[in-house]
């Protein structure tokens, strides 16, 4: 059993400096660093640490918005010292456009990391480039969630519909006005009971016809422009459940 630490490659440059103990980005840099990993051999230690790289992400994505994925390759070795930022040198370049000056860089002090399915379904949303995708995901986070609302309640046999209009019931009975404030959009009827309503919206309007193609039944279909519009207005709607009912994990089932 040795000490690793392990560094995985990200898509793109972190916008910002944050560690949570084992846990680092630095501003600039296109890599997350896990330290203080104890494994058998460097793959063990590829294997413990990639699950905390992610969590990590997964509340950056949710807390700050900010939307980063661990992409192709990692580096590991022998932790030689605690202080350890980054295995390799890398040259960072900075370029200064229009004469402003070269912004201080974002340091954030603290990330507290509750891993959870839910916050990487959210994070797999925000960095999707396709509409649908985008949606499926943020659907499966609100899924994921709300599942867990009405499985604490003692109810956990609910059809997918109700599952998620008891959901809405426990996170927004207090703020319906936000509800209602992001469901102005097309195809959404308004049957005076907003959260069947939105239940209804996300469901039946959007993921089932994304997820079933049977010729008989309405159905939403890639490159087809009207239907690919129709996802796209109601992803806002679509955020806010998925933030909210994020928010209510943290707050009310978190162990």
């Amino acid at each position: 059993m040795g000490l690793f630490i392990v560094e995985f490659n990200l898509e793109s440059r972190s916008p910002v400096t944050v560690e949570d103990g084992d846990v680092i980005i630095d501003k600039g840099y296109s890599t997350v660093t896990v330290r203080n990993v104890e494994a058998d051999s460097t793959n063990d230690a590829e294997i413990k640490a990639r699950p905390k790289a992610n969590a990590f992400l997964d509340e950056l994505c949710q807390q700050y918005e900010i939307n980063l994925e661990i992409g192709n390759g990692w580096t590991v070795m022998l932790q030689d010292s605690p202080e350890t930022r980054h295995i390799r040198k890398y040259t960072i370049k900075t370029v200064i456009k229009g004469g402003h000056r070269r912004k201080i860089p974002r340091v954030l002090q603290e990330v507290e990391i509750r891993p959870s399915d839910a916050k990487t379904y959210y994070r797999k949303a925000a960095i999707s480039r396709d509409t649908f995708d985008t949606f499926r995901n943020l659907y499966l986070a609100i899924e994921n969630v709300a599942s867990k609302i009405v499985a604490s309640k003692g109810n956990s046999s609910q059809g997918e519909l109700d599952l998620v209009r008891i959901a809405l019931q426990e996170c927004f009975s207090s703020n319906t006005e936000l509800l209602k404030s992001h469901s102005r959009v097309y195809g959404f009827e308004n049957t005076g009971d907003i959260f069947l309503d939105v239940a209804t919206f996300l469901y039946k309007k959007n993921r089932v016809q994304l997820s079933h193609s049977k010729a008989s039944k309405n159905k939403k279909i890639p490159f087809n422009s009207h239907d690919e519009w129709e996802v796209q207005v109601s992803l806002p709607l679509a955020e806010i459940v998925a933030k909210s009912l994020l928010s209510y994990e943290d707050t009310h089932l978190s162990a």
